[in-house]
């Protein structure tokens, strides 16, 4: 019985995947992004520049060239 050395292998790995997220689940603080030992919080994206605005008006002439 060959595939049995593979099916422990492959159990025991997947005890240990879960152990190890359980570990991170029970001891990561979840919520808000921080990093320094002061907790502060990770800087924010400069702001976009402002852009002129692109858009265009199309309107309809009375004459029509039908």
């Amino acid at each position: 019985m060959p595939g049995i050395g593979m099916f422990l292998v492959i159990l025991g790995a997947m005890f240990l995947t879960g152990a190890v997220a359980f570990y991170v689940a029970r001891n990561v603080e979840h919520g808000e992004a921080r990093f320094g030992p002061g907790g502060e919080q990770l800087p924010t994206q400069p702001p976009a520049d402002d852009k002129a605005d692109a858009s265009v008006t199309v309107t309809q002439s009375e004459k029509s060239a039908d």
